[in-house]
């Protein structure tokens, strides 16, 4: 079975983006993250596009989206 992918986050913090992937798990939701950070040149990585993504299946985008904004996160 093909899982279709979401984008539900952006963060320009990989310990962020782990936090989140933790937190959705709990709540039995399925996670993959996309780092599109230079590990050479992290003083460049300050920009949303240079960030994390993290992914979802659509199925649970809602519930995902949910989660994430209960975390009150500063981004």
């Amino acid at each position: 079975m093909e899982v279709n992918w979401t984008k539900v986050f952006v963060t320009t913090s990989t310990i962020q983006a782990e936090l989140i992937k933790a937190r959705l798990e709990e709540e039995s939701i399925p996670v993959a993250f996309v780092s599109k950070q230079d590990s050479m040149h992290m003083h460049l990585n300050t920009q949303l596009q240079n960030g994390v993504e993290v992914f979802v299946a659509k199925d649970n985008a809602f519930k995902a989206i949910q989660v994430i904004e209960k975390m009150n996160l500063d981004e």
